[in-house]
């Protein structure tokens, strides 16, 4: 229960300094907020409610099968499979997303994060609820695979939202700053590519956390073929469309053709 009410008050924590930011000092004007928001944040409360259904019983399940053959982590001193567990929990992070690009019925999913035509901090919650139990589920066969300690869990989850709503964020980083910064973390500019409509740049740049592995398998994507202020977000087989409702955006995995952007070819 305090870790619940931890996360929470650390996310909302995010979201207000995050939003404060890019209403303060923003990169592009946002011309369809009002409509994506209602969006966004309507997925968002659905997303919660199904996690706080649903993790629970994961949880009591992942504590009720007998121990994993072999897992790793379980063996190491505290502080450093703390350490192991978040650099393997990105890097599963990573391999998650490139796959939810890959495969059809899971880009069906995947797509209505993409579909935002405009990014800001609210694009960081906008997932269909099916890829969020999709997601869990993953997590839960991650942890007791590996024997990822509770408190890594924790701390990968603070770190993985505060990261996501980040690189979501409509804002520039002084060059100074973003370069640097690039070869460790997903910047906004960096984050902003994967959301291209293009399509040979919609599969590049799939990291949330660490930069790293985009480098390392061969993903990462430094600029835009129309560098960061010519670039446009979106899905390019559905350049106009503009879902008018939140039930719209549900159904979205069963309705629109899964050709297009983001679904690597």
């Amino acid at each position: 229960m305090i870790d619940y009410q931890l996360r929470i008050l650390l996310f909302l924590l995010f979201v207000t300094v995050l939003l404060s930011w890019q209403f303060l000092a923003p990169r592009a004007p946002l011309r369809q907020w009002r409509s994506r928001w209602r969006h966004n944040l309507g997925l968002f409360f659905i997303d919660a409610l199904c996690v706080r259904l649903f993790q629970p019983l994961l949880l009591t399940g992942v504590a009720l099968l007998p121990a994993a053959p072999f897992a790793p982590l379980s063996l190491l001193p505290s502080a450093l499979a703390l350490v192991v567990a978040l650099t393997l929990l990105d890097l599963l992070i990573y391999w998650q997303h490139r796959l939810f690009h890959r495969v059809d019925w899971l880009w069906r999913l995947h797509r209505v994060h993409h579909s935002d035509p405009e990014l800001d901090t609210t694009s960081a919650v906008r997932f269909h609820p099916l890829e969020i139990l999709l997601s869990l589920l993953i997590k839960a066969a991650a942890i007791w695979l590996l024997g990822i300690p509770a408190t890594a869990v924790l701390v990968f989850d603070i770190l993985l939202n505060a990261l996501a709503l980040f690189n979501h964020t409509n804002v520039q980083l002084k060059p100074s700053l973003e370069r640097p910064l690039r070869r460790l973390i997903v910047t906004p500019a960096m984050h902003r590519i994967h959301h291209s409509r293009i399509n040979t740049e919609a599969n590049r740049n799939f990291g949330f956390c660490l930069s790293i592995w985009d480098r390392c398998f061969k993903s990462y994507l430094k600029e835009s073929q129309g560098g960061d202020q010519g670039l446009n977000i979106g899905l390019p087989q559905t350049q106009r469309y503009a879902p008018k409702s939140l039930f719209e955006l549900l159904k979205m995995p069963f309705s629109l053709s899964v050709k297009g952007k983001g679904r690597s070819q």
